[in-house]
C-alpha cells in the first residue's frame, strides 16, 4: 500500500486540535504530584490490588505514611497497646446514605519495615504476617467470655445506614480491652452510593475494621454525582408494580 499524502493545511489543523486537548506541562506536573487518592479506588478488591502493587514485605513505614497520609489525607492512629502497629483511616460521606471507611493498618518490625498490611482488617501481602490479631491471654483473668451485639453510630448517614451492626466476641466481657476481641460483620464492597456492589462479610480484629469507633480527622464528601445516587435509591424504594 502506497503512503497517503495530506495537504499541509489539514496536518496543521490536526496538530492544533492535539495541542488544545493535551494537558499543559504544569497540569501534568500537578497530577503527578498529587499521588494516591482514596477517592480513585472503586472497590475493596481494587484496594487490595493497589496495595499489592505499591508495597512489599520490607517496605518502610515512611513509605506507607507518605502514601496514605501525606498523599491520601488519611488520619494516622497508633495502636494503643502494641508497638509497631498503626492504621490510616479515611471516611467518605456517600451522599448521606452511608459513611464509607477505609481502614488501612500495618504491622512493622523493629527496623520500621512492613510485616503485613491489612485492608479493613483483611491481610493483603503475600508472604506477610499470618497474625491472627486475637490474643486470649490479653483478657483479664477470671472473667467470662461474651458474645455481644454491637453497633457503630454513623449519624451523618441520615438518609440511609445511620447505625452499623456487628457481633463482637470479647474474651473478658470488657469492650475497653481490645486485644482479646474478634468481630463478625458485613458491609458493601464499593464506595459508590448509586451502586455499592455486593455484601462483603468480615471476621476480623475490630480495631482494624470498618466498625472501629476511632474518629477520622474529617469525613470527606463524595466526589461523584449524588443526583444519580438519589435516583437509584428512589427506584429501589419505590413499591413493585
Amino acid at each position: 500500500m502506497m503512503p497517503r499524502s495530506f495537504p499541509i493545511s489539514m496536518l496543521m489543523a490536526a496538530a492544533m486540535v492535539l495541542a488544545s486537548t493535551a494537558a499543559p506541562p504544569a497540569a501534568r506536573a500537578s497530577q503527578a504530584a498529587q499521588g494516591f487518592r482514596f477517592e480513585s479506588v472503586n472497590s475493596i478488591d481494587e484496594m487490595h490490588a493497589q496495595v499489592n502493587a505499591a508495597f512489599r514485605v520490607g517496605a518502610s513505614r515512611d513509605d506507607l505514611r507518605r502514601h496514605f497520609v501525606a498523599e491520601g489525607g488519611a488520619t494516622r492512629i497508633a495502636h494503643p497497646t502494641r508497638t509497631g502497629v498503626e492504621k490510616y483511616i479515611y471516611d467518605i460521606d456517600l451522599c448521606g446514605f452511608y459513611v464509607w471507611r477505609w481502614n488501612i493498618s500495618a504491622n512493622f518490625d523493629r527496623q520500621d519495615r512492613v510485616r503485613q498490611i491489612y485492608v479493613n482488617g483483611e491481610p493483603v501481602l503475600a508472604g506477610g504476617d499470618a497474625d491472627p490479631d486475637y490474643r486470649p491471654a490479653a483478657a483479664a483473668p477470671n472473667q467470662r467470655n461474651s458474645i455481644l451485639r454491637m453497633s457503630r453510630a454513623r449519624p451523618e448517614a441520615h438518609r440511609g445506614e445511620s447505625s452499623l451492626g456487628y457481633v463482637l466476641f470479647d474474651g473478658d466481657s470488657n469492650v475497653a480491652t481490645i486485644d482479646d476481641q474478634r468481630l463478625v460483620g458485613a458491609g458493601p464492597s464499593r464506595p459508590h452510593p448509586a451502586e455499592m456492589g455486593h455484601m462483603r462479610g468480615y471476621e476480623v480484629n475490630p480495631w482494624r475494621s470498618i466498625f472501629d469507633p476511632d474518629p477520622a480527622a474529617r469525613i470527606v464528601p463524595y466526589s461523584g454525582d449524588c443526583a444519580a445516587a438519589e435516583a437509584a435509591h428512589a427506584r429501589n424504594a419505590a413499591p413493585a408494580r
